[in-house]
Formats: structure tokens, sequence, C-alpha cells
């Protein structure tokens, strides 16, 4: 019997179109050229945030347990390019959602493999009932965009997982939430969580935080030759107790009690 893909399983409950608003709109044109290209003013800072962002997600999932021949879950996974360039070639079976059909449209095009499956879906109203159970879920970016829905949302995540990677900005981070003021920020629906708040978020969901890390020195529109002359400052930056609040980005590993025991994971541990 084939394996049932994450659009099999969800069937006809993700072909709902709500009405669609101004961050849908900014996130499906976003689509349609890649999240890179929309998101980024220098490919040399793309790669550089993505690839740290991504490597560090895949050190703070196995601090949590999730086994290299799990399924997984890719929440809010944009046009697949962390799926398809890396949860893929880690884990037995990946299920990427997104809102945007854009997004996915690009995802599946883009596909590394037949154990991948994207699928549309508004992920505040998801029936997480039709879901597979999963080893592991990536919360990488998608919840400030959802945040009024979050609570909810994190509850019904647990009801399919009990271990979740979570990135999100750093909401305490004094420039980042005057940015969000900005019409840029505004159209893509920013809206950034403080740090205890998140934290507060996924407590009140059943799930401890096991790890917590504050990382990546350079927000998204900074300049190349910006880039190359701070990069040799990051790794002090994210290293440092009191500077460190200058990082852009949380990234947090949650599990719920019923998972398998988490394994420490240097000092970052909460």
């Amino acid at each position: 019997m084939a394996p049932r893909t994450v659009s099999k399983a969800m069937g006809d409950t993700i072909a709902d179109k709500p009405v669609r608003t101004e961050p849908d709109i900014y996130w499906e044109r976003a689509g349609e050229v890649s999240y890179a290209r929309a998101m980024f003013a220098s490919g040399a800072v793309e790669r550089h945030v993505n690839g740290r962002m991504w490597g560090v997600a895949i050190e703070i999932a196995e601090a949590l347990g999730i086994p290299a021949a799990g399924r997984v879950l890719d929440f809010g996974c944009g046009d697949g390019a962390f799926a398809n360039a890396v949860l893929a070639r880690r884990y037995r079976a990946v299920d990427g959602l997104d809102k945007a059909e854009a997004a996915i449209a690009r995802a599946r095009a883009d596909a590394a493999g037949p154990h991948v499956s994207f699928a549309a879906a508004d992920l505040v109203g998801l029936n997480y009932a039709a879901l597979p159970a999963y080893d592991g879920a990536f919360l990488m970016g998608i919840l400030h965009h959802i945040k009024a829905a979050a609570p909810d949302v994190v509850k019904a995540i647990g009801t399919v997982t009990g271990r979740v990677v979570v990135l999100e900005p750093n909401g305490d981070h004094l420039v980042r939430k005057l940015l969000e003021w900005t019409p840029t920020y505004r159209r893509a629906g920013e809206d950034s969580f403080r740090t205890e708040e998140l934290k507060h978020l996924f407590a009140a969901a059943g799930f401890s935080c096991r790890v917590w890390r504050r990382i990546n020195l350079f927000p998204n529109f900074t300049p190349a030759v910006v880039y190359r002359m701070l990069a040799p400052l990051e790794p002090r930056v994210e290293a440092s107790r009191f500077w460190n609040a200058l990082c852009t980005v949380n990234m947090f590993g949650f599990a719920r009690p019923d998972a398998a025991t988490a394994r420490p994971h240097g000092a970052g541990a909460a």
C-alpha cells in the first residue's frame, strides 16, 4: 500500500479558500518568486541566515530526540526550501503545509522525492484530526503571522506530535518591534512574540522548553557589504548573555511530558 500523503489525508478540507488578507497577498507573491528573493536584499545574506537557522533547527531536533527515521511536519513551510533542502535529506517522511498556494506549487515543483508531500491549507482552520501522528514538527517563523490564533494552533499541534522545533523573530529586540510598524513589515503581517510570551504560550499547551537559543545578527535587509564586515562578530555576540539581545532570532525546542526525554544540548538548554 502506498504511503498516505498529507494531501490525501487532508482531503477536501484543504480546498476551502477563506477571504484573503493583505499578508495573504504578500506571501502569495513571495511564493511566486521564491521566499529567498522576496525577503532578502542580498543572496549572500540569505544563504548565511537560512543556512545558520536551518542548521540550528536540526541541532535542536537532535536534542529533542526526533528520530532520523521518523515522520515530520513542516508547519508553515512556505515555498518548501527548508523541507526540500534539509528535512528531506534527514527524515523518512516529510509533510509541508502552508496557506500560500503559489508557495506550495513551488514546493511541489522542487520536491526532493516521493517521501516529501506538500498541501495548501488554512493553518488556522485546519482539521488536525485528519493529520497523521508525527515524530516532530518544525514551526519555522509561522506563529507570529497567526498570532491571535497561536494558542489554539499550538494546542492542536500537541495532538499530533510531542516534539516541536520553533523559530521566531526576537520580539524583545526594540529595533525589530519598531520595524513592525513600517509598511513593508505590516504588509507581511509581522507581529513578533516576546521570548517569555512564547514560552508561556507553549507551557499552556502542555509543552516544556528544553532548548532556547538566540542567533543571527543580520536582519533580512542587511546589505552584503555590511554582512561581510560584521560576520566575524556574530559568534561572539551569540555567545554573550548580554550582547545576544541584539540577535534577531529566537529558536526553541519544546517537548511534551509524554514525548521521549530530550537530551541536554549545551549552554543553550533552557
